[in-house]
């Protein structure tokens, strides 16, 4: 009797797995599509490619698009489109609503806006947000990102010859680990009321930037195996530990920072006197503003405004911290776009110790084209974005896609593109300064999408322009810096990791300081 049971469930088995594909393959509305026919049978295609492969599926992707067309089937139930001129149809305004694909958000991060899956939702959450990351909000805190900036640069200037700490004068830096401790002390100090203070530490934090590194590149293995975080936080930290030391880290920090918000909500942390008259803490923290927004009860429970706090964390910190080493290779990598540079600064800013407003600091033409070129040459939104239009038949071209089908598009290789951006590959700020003469900017800004575009585009683009503007005009007015053992592919994207990241065994943008410029 036993046996024969066992056999029964294997036969309903293999038969329902056999249903299975031949309904993914020929039965499905998304059967029509081109692709390969392991992609539409399987996620295990997609797996491969980001786990086995160490995150290249978008790449992948690009190859399948190559073979098939601009429209593709890359996975059982998800589309992908490479045609930059319809990527305003996809990332519409919140007119038109725009879910994300549950299988691509996966479980993890789902009490955060950027798991939220649903339109109307993610709209309620993103308006209790919105006026804490907005352009009034971020020139409010300049005094704390001066601050933060400031910190930067003198403990860089330690690196210069002659300094006073003979660990670090004349030593080489890696400034990935440098500017991932300014862009983690800033958003740590915005969102949580508390700097995590890692420039002040002798050599910065490089632990902080391996575990942040390694939790985003982990994004993929969590997008195929979605419980495996659920799991990890339910084992004792001892065995986390063992486990992966990194991860335990991180989730110690998320339990502190997680009794901090419990006092909040219970109102029992309130800011003092002191607090309110400093300039860099008069702003209520991230959990405070949402605590006493008009989000509905479900939305302001302790976990939930957790979760919320430490996805901004990672997202604010790894990207900004990348832009800008990154900016900082090509910079030094072209000595002569950096002399133009640095005239500019000079004359903008004679006095090293009279920063320049961050508002004024983006009217800088060639500090302004050059940031804007290092955007488009970086291009580190690797992953792409996956969009779904719940109550809307979406066409491309011939085609036409069902409501509620996932759709993914990728700026990455837009950016990238020698179609639409000539020499695609070279760090050209002249492009858009010419561009400009010639009026033919807001062509180039068509297809320029580093922040993403429509109603889920990226919340923390003011902040993440404050921070990039300010830290290169003053690091690069207040410091002489040469490279140092580095070349292109150390920082040419390589790997999908949410944000693209270079080769495996790249000692990330090493410098040397050369000089310290304290005041002329």
């Amino acid at each position: 009797m036993y046996t024969a049971l066992l056999a029964f469930a294997a036969v309903l088995t293999t038969l329902y797995t056999l249903y299975g594909l031949v309904y993914r393959l020929y039965l499905s509305p998304l059967a029509k599509f081109p692709g390969p026919k392991l992609a539409a049978a399987t996620r295990w295609y997609e797996f491969y490619y980001d786990v086995v492969k160490s995150n290249r599926f978008s790449w992948q992707v690009q190859k399948m698009h190559d073979q098939y067309g601009p429209i593709i089937r890359i996975s059982p139930e998800e589309l992908h489109v490479r045609d930059p001129d319809w990527y305003n149809e996809l990332m519409s305004t919140s007119i038109r609503p725009r879910d994300k694909s549950e299988a691509f958000a996966g479980r993890s991060g789902r009490d955060s806006i950027f798991g939220t899956v649903q339109h109307d939702h993610h709209r309620l959450r993103r308006g209790a947000l919105n006026p804490f990351f907005s352009k009034k909000s971020i020139s409010a805190i300049e005094p704390l990102i001066q601050s933060k900036v400031d910190m930067l640069c003198a403990a860089l200037g330690e690196y210069a010859p002659g300094g006073d700490d003979e660990n670090r004068a004349g030593k080489e830096i890696e400034l990935g680990v440098a500017y991932m401790s300014l862009t983690l002390d800033t958003i740590s100090h915005y969102a949580f009321g508390k700097s995590y203070g890692l420039v002040e530490l002798p050599g910065f934090s490089r632990l902080w930037k391996e575990v942040i590194e390694n939790v985003m590149e982990s994004f993929a293995l969590v997008r195929n195996m979605p419980w495996l975080p659920e799991l990890l936080k339910k084992l004792p930290l001892s065995i986390t530990k063992k486990i992966d030391t990194g991860m335990a880290f991180y989730l110690q920090m998320e339990a502190e920072t997680r009794l901090e918000v419990a006092k909040i909500v219970a109102g029992e942390k309130k800011r003092s006197e002191k607090d309110i008259e400093d300039p860099t803490t008069a702003h209520k923290n991230i959990f405070e503003e949402l605590n006493d927004s008009n989000l509905p009860p479900q939305e302001k429970t302790i976990d939930r405004l957790n979760e919320e706090g430490f996805a901004l964390i990672l997202a604010g910190a790894d990207t900004s911290s990348a832009t800008l080493s990154q900016m900082s290779y090509h910079l030094l990598a072209n000595p002569e776009i950096l002399q133009t540079l640095k005239e500019e600064l000079r004359v903008a800013m004679p006095d090293t110790q009279v920063p320049m407003p961050w508002q004024e600091l983006e009217n800088l033409p060639f500090l302004r084209a050059c940031i804007t070129e290092g955007l488009r040459v970086n291009s580190l939104a690797t992953s792409r974005s996956v969009r779904a239009a719940p109550n809307e038949t979406l066409r491309y071209k011939d085609w036409a896609i069902e409501p509620g089908t996932p759709v993914g598009m990728n700026t990455h290789f837009t950016h990238l593109s020698s179609d639409v951006f000539p020499e695609a590959t070279k760090f050209d700020p002249y492009r858009w300064l010419n561009a400009e003469k010639e009026g033919t900017r807001a062509e180039l800004e068509r297809y320029f999408n580093p922040f993403g575009r429509g109603s889920r585009n990226c919340i923390g683009l003011n902040l993440a322009n404050a921070e990039v503007y300010m830290t290169i005009a003053n690091v690069f007015r207040r410091l002489d810096m040469e490279l140092f053992e580095t070349e292109r592919d150390d920082v040419t994207v390589v790997r999908d990791a949410f944000i693209g990241h270079p080769k495996k065994g790249s000692k990330g943008v090493r410098v040397k300081v050369l000089k310290r410029w304290d005041r002329t």
